[in-house]
Formats: C-alpha cells, sequence, structure tokens
C-alpha cells in the first residue's frame, strides 16, 4: 500500500502590492519525494521582470517550517531581439529586473543557474484580449451570507483570433488579489474571429461592497497546463494518484515546479454596493453601511412606495458620517412619522464605474425613538463574546442576536482585522450555535474571530476577539 503525505509547495505572484505568497499542500507519495525547486516568474506589459526561487520542504516538514530561499542563483532575462539584463537578488529569494518592461508581441527568455544546473523557460506575449461585456447583477441570497452573496457575475472575453485560445484569469477585490483563485481556461474550439467567450463567475461570487477587478491574458499552453494543475490542486479536483512531485508542470524542465509567462491583461471592473441597515428614529431614518474606501461617491434613491430605480427621488454625492466603531451613516430627515420610506444605494469609484442599486430596505420614522447618531449599529448583534483557549483548539462562546430568523456563524483568521471583504469562505462557519468549538489548531498560532449574524439582508460582524492554543 502506498501513503501519501502532504508536501508543501510555495507559489508567489507579484501585483502592484508587492509579492503575495501562497502554500498549497499537495499529497503525493512519499517514495517520490525529494526537495523540489520552485521557480516562479513573470514579466507583464510595459512592467519589469522578477522570479522567485525556493525549495520545497522535507515530506515531515511543518507547514510553519521557514520557506528555504534561494539567494545565490544567478538569473538573467533576454529578449527575442537580443536585448539582456541579469536580475539582482533583492531578498527573500527574489530576483528583479530593472531596464527591460514587457511588450506585446515580444517573446522572452528567463535563465537561471544555480551552481552547475541551469534552467531556462520561454514565453512569447500575446495581446491582451479585452472585453465584450462585464456586469454584474443580483439573484437573491440563499446560502446564509456563507462566502457567496447575493450576487452573481458575468463577462464576455474577446476571442480576438480565428484559433484556439487560452487564458489565465485574476480575481481582485478591494484591491486584494485572490491568488489562489487564479485560473486558465482552454476555449477548446476553433471560433470565429472576435466572437466572445461568455463566462458565469468566473472564480468566486461578488461579495457585498466589493470593487471587483476581473484581469484576463492570453497564454501559452505550457503555462495553461501549469494554472490548470494549479487551480485543481488548490481547490482539491485531482486526487492524489494524478499528483506527483513535478505537478503542475513547469516550463523551466524536469525536476523544477513553477512557470514563467510573460502577459498583457485586459482589466473590467465591477462594483458591488454595501448593505443597508435602517434605524427609524424621530422624524428621520439612519441608514448605516460598512466603509469601502475604495467608493467615492453615493448616491441615494428613495421612494415612498416600494420598488425603488434609478428614476426614483435621488440624494447624489451625499455626505457620509462615521460613528466611532468606523460605521459609515447618512441621516434622510425631515420626514413624516408613520410613513414608511424605501431605499436603494448606489456607489461609485475613483475610475468612473458605478454599481447597481443594493437591494431595497424601507423604515418608517417613530416618535418614540429620539433622533441619535451616537449609538449606530449594524443592527442586532452578538455580544460578550469569548474566545478559551485548550489544547489545539479554542472554544468561541456569546451571547446571541435576539431574532427568531438569525443565523449565526463565525469567521477567523491568523491575522488580525477580520472584515467581510478580507476573509475567505473557507474561513468561515455557518448555521452554529454557542458554544462552538474550533479543533486541528496550531498551538503556535494566535487565531482571531467575529461572531457573524445573518437576517436574510446582510452578514453583520461582531467585535473581534483572539486566544491562541495551549
Amino acid at each position: 500500500m502506498k501513503i501519501y503525505k502532504s508536501l508543501f509547495l510555495s507559489f508567489f505572484l507579484f501585483s502592484c502590492d508587492g509579492f503575495n505568497e501562497e502554500i498549497v499542500p499537495i499529497n503525493i507519495n512519499v517514495e517520490d519525494v525529494e526537495s523540489i525547486l520552485v521557480i516562479n516568474g513573470e514579466i507583464e506589459e510595459d512592467k519589469i521582470a522578477w522570479v522567485q526561487i525556493s525549495y520545497s520542504e522535507d515530506i515531515d516538514a511543518s507547514i510553519n517550517t521557514p520557506i528555504n530561499y534561494e539567494k545565490n542563483a544567478t538569473v538573467s532575462i533576454i529578449t527575442e531581439g537580443g536585448s539582456s539584463e541579469d536580475m539582482p537578488h533583492i531578498g527573500n529569494g527574489i530576483y528583479l529586473g530593472s531596464n527591460i518592461k514587457g511588450m506585446i508581441g515580444e517573446t522572452y527568455t528567463m535563465t537561471v543557474t544555480i551552481g552547475s544546473e541551469t534552467y531556462t523557460a520561454k514565453s512569447t506575449m500575446f495581446s491582451p484580449p479585452g472585453y465584450q461585456g462585464a456586469w454584474v447583477y443580483e439573484i437573491g441570497s440563499t446560502d446564509k451570507g456563507g462566502g457567496s452573496s447575493k450576487y452573481s457575475d458575468e463577462w464576455i472575453i474577446n476571442d480576438p483570433s480565428a484559433t484556439r485560445n487560452r487564458y489565465l484569469f485574476e480575481w481582485w477585490a478591494n484591491g486584494v488579489h485572490y491568488i489562489r483563485q487564479d485560473w486558465a481556461i482552454d476555449d477548446n474550439r476553433v471560433v470565429n474571429a472576435n466572437e466572445g467567450l461568455k463566462l458565469f463567475t468566473v472564480t468566486l461570487d461578488p461579495l457585498s461592497n466589493q470593487q471587483i477587478r476581473h484581469r484576463t491574458a492570453e497564454i501559452d499552453k505550457i503555462t495553461y497546463d501549469y494554472y490548470n494543475m494549479y487551480e485543481k490542486i488548490v481547490r482539491g479536483l485531482v486526487s492524489v494518484t494524478s499528483q506527483t512531485p513535478y505537478n503542475p508542470v513547469s516550463n523551466f524542465g524536469k525536476g523544477t515546479i513553477g512557470n514563467f509567462r510573460a502577459v498583457a491583461f485586459s482589466s473590467a471592473i465591477l462594483l458591488t454596493p454595501p448593505d443597508i441597515f435602517v434605524i427609524a428614529q424621530n422624524k428621520q431614518n439612519v441608514l448605516a453601511f460598512e466603509p469601502n474606501s475604495f467608493f467615492k461617491k453615493y448616491n441615494l434613491y428613495w421612494s415612498n412606495s416600494a420598488g425603488v430605480t434609478e428614476n426614483s427621488n435621488v440624494v447624489s454625492n451625499f455626505r457620509l458620517g462615521m460613528t466611532n466603531d468606523k460605521i459609515n451613516f447618512y441621516v434622510n430627515d425631515n420626514l413624516n412619522n408613520g410613513s414608511t420610506y424605501y431605499y436603494r444605494l448606489q456607489v461609485e469609484d475613483g475610475e468612473g464605474n458605478v454599481s447597481i442599486l443594493s437591494p431595497e430596505v424601507s423604515a418608517s420614522p417613530d416618535s418614540n425613538v429620539p433622533a441619535d447618531t451616537t449609538s449606530i449599529t449594524l443592527g442586532n448583534l452578538p455580544t460578550n463574546i469569548v474566545a478559551t483557549p485548550g489544547n489545539g483548539e479554542i472554544t468561541i462562546s456569546w451571547t446571541p442576536a435576539v431574532g427568531s430568523k438569525l443565523v449565526h456563524g463565525l469567521y477567523w483568521s491568523n491575522q488580525q482585522g477580520i472584515t467581510l471583504e478580507k476573509i475567505s469562505k473557507d474561513n468561515a462557519f455557518w448555521d452554529i450555535q454557542s458554544p462552538y468549538i474550533h479543533t486541528g489548531l496550531d498551538d503556535s498560532k494566535t487565531y482571531y474571530y467575529r461572531v457573524s449574524v445573518y437576517d436574510g439582508i446582510a452578514v453583520r460582524l461582531s467585535k473581534e476577539v483572539s486566544a491562541k492554543p495551549n
């Protein structure tokens, strides 16, 4: 009988925010294990080249083992036209170019020499495909907010040639590149020139309150093969018997993992508005929602009857208030007590992109509730949250929010500052009760938690607590 263990490999991608690292466990036959060279590099249109070089860990190494970076390689990049430059090491196994920038139609060769071994990879930068259309729409929320949302999206990628094309997709939300969602597709057909390739929710369902940047580049076959296997491994779509120490396939040659790619991206942006919570007070309704630094303008559409549209009354580009708890709010005042007012919110980012309207909410001003903006919250929240450490586990307890239709959940992270836009759906537990025991934890790490509540409209989060297993 063959025994399989997890081999932890590091994958790195470069963005405008710097280098992002992902550690991906790959289950392989222990009889095949050896330390594997991981080379991952890129040159993007009008940007300099980079590469990061490291080694996979020993089969018995902990996931917390420091990454073994290669700091003594000789790296260069050469264009088909004969230009070349050396790429010096700048730290953490990163080698960076300086003068050569990515240009459409150019073929680049990256050479890595370590000791007596030389590894070479070649890639051609194709024209960016472009988008014929991209849009987001409301589908209704049925999943209790556990990572997906009430929104979905569609894209039409422009197939520029009448040949079989392969594409790499990247998903960015609120400026964060979700590397583990990078995905490649082979259109698997010969198409008419400029025929659109229509895709539904290519990577993740959009959440509320997001600026989503969707990037697409045409890639060569070996880069496609690399990302195709990478995506299957990350999402658990392949069995251990189909994995080897050298998957995903590398264009640097036998005995390596990683990829060098020349890419020119097309980019499209979609926005989703935040969910609104309405607090009815004397002669006014206070509308509160989570802030987002990417949104620069807010338009509030309202009506005295249900069915608010962009033809309804509008308060344009209004000035927001902010509570001490960093909650945005707007006071809609001079209203009639007892009358019902209906609202939908639209947002705009700094690039002029405009969202669809948020789900409709309503409230009736109440003469019995004093007008006050000092204690605004996003609805009834769980309280008395306590995280109690144990051996390899943490018990989280709380006093539930009051409401017959509320569903409680738990978001967690190893980094402080949990928000809905930053957390992964893989780090959420839904439809749970207090106390909840989070097991299988690393005693060397600190875990942060926020208890969530879902009311059929929006997910709201409690204050954050933390603990370290003992």
